[in-house]
């Protein structure tokens, strides 16, 4: 996660402290992993996690920043796993395979989120925060594990490229993948936005 992307809730000194910061934390999680943005509210949280307003007042200061921790957390993990099935691609599997694989993971990855929640992040977070240059760059995690991919692979299908050129290449394709989502585009998640998504990393990827 881009450092000045994340929420910091590391103040907490008291044991008791910190068990009600993980707690209003945990709630949060589970709140946003529901993917329904008109429940990130104080009485929500409250709810959730079995304290009082007052409390989350007293806590957290602004409740709204819970959950933007929330959902970048979520987007880590589910980043994270994406990264981690790179090692588990087939090496003797060409590199169209892997885009499939990639695309398909992409696109269950944000129907689990849902689009109202990017529109939700994308919208409060940038209002309150501005635009921080690297608002985008959370896919940056998968870069070494797909450059070990290209270490690995036995079909002579994936094209020798740097670190630089991956990168910049994942961050295109991010745009390809999610951001038909995040705008409602109605192209999103059709087998059209699919093909499309796999033909564009094909070609930037391949020989």
């Amino acid at each position: 996660m881009p450092k000045n992307l994340d929420i910091d809730f590391s103040d907490a000194k008291q044991d008791r402290s910190k068990r009600t910061l993980e707690d209003l934390l945990q709630a949060a999680y589970e709140i946003v992993e529901d993917a329904d943005p008109n429940e990130f509210t104080s009485r929500s949280l409250a709810s959730k996690a079995g304290y009082s307003l007052g409390t989350l007042s007293k806590r957290l200061g602004s409740v709204e920043n819970v959950f933007f921790w929330a959902i970048q957390e979520g987007r880590k993990i589910k980043f994270l796993e994406l990264a981690k099935s790179f090692s588990q691609f087939d090496p003797n599997l060409p590199v169209q395979d892997f885009v499939k694989t990639m695309v398909d993971q992409g696109f269950s990855g944000i129907s689990s989120v849902s689009p109202k929640v990017m529109r939700y992040y994308d919208d409060r977070y940038t209002r309150k925060n501005g635009l921080p240059a690297d608002f985008f760059n959370y896919i940056d995690v998968v870069i070494d594990p797909y450059l070990e991919v290209c270490q690995r692979d036995q079909t002579n299908t994936f094209r020798k490229i740097d670190r630089d050129e991956v990168l910049l290449i994942f961050r295109a394709g991010l745009t390809i993948l999610e951001r038909p989502f995040a705008e409602g585009d109605p192209i999103a998640g059709t087998k059209k936005h699919r093909q499309v998504a796999i033909d564009a990393m094909t070609r930037l990827l391949s020989k």
